[in-house]
């Protein structure tokens, strides 16, 4: 197993994750975050690693579920753990995305790491915002198991026969 330099980056993220556990620091999640929009396009440049796409995932999902964990310590609701460890589950049923999926998974993961890293800078609006997207991000995972990756909340229950 060679290791590239996106991965140095991408187990950087891995480490950062952990830290969070044990010491929540806003520079901590920070430098965790940077190292994720750093590693994707190293990748790209240079030939990628066969296991960097996985190892790429599962960092963002430690240094989320250490953030969550470090936002909860800081006094977050404990709600913002909901979708870090319904992510573990949740992937494993349905792991690939389509487009429209992939979207979504992203501006509400964006939205869930803004609301972690505010609650470990202990911003007071946090609270209420946290309950909002930690059940927007649960949404979206919960879709990558409905059926073709839709949760029709409009469906009507069958008439009875």
């Amino acid at each position: 197993m060679r290791w590239r330099a996106a991965d140095v980056i991408t187990g950087l993220r891995v480490i950062c994750g952990a830290l969070l556990v044990v010491r929540p620091a806003l520079s901590i999640l920070m430098v965790g975050v940077a190292s994720d929009w750093l590693d994707g396009p190293l990748a790209r440049r240079a030939a990628a690693s066969s296991y960097g796409a996985r190892f790429d995932l599962e960092a963002d999902s430690l240094l989320t579920l250490g953030a969550g964990i470090a936002a909860v310590r800081r006094g977050a609701p404990r709600i913002v753990l909901l979708a870090p460890v319904a992510r573990y589950a949740i992937a494993a049923m349905r792991p690939h995305l389509d487009r429209d999926e992939t979207r979504w998974d992203r501006i509400t993961g964006v939205a869930q790491m803004a609301v972690l890293a505010g609650a470990i800078a202990r911003w007071p609006t946090v609270p209420p915002a946290a309950l909002v997207v930690s059940a927007a991000r649960t949404a979206a995972l919960a879709a990558r198991i409905a059926p073709r990756g839709r949760l029709d909340l409009t469906a009507q229950p069958a008439e009875p026969r």
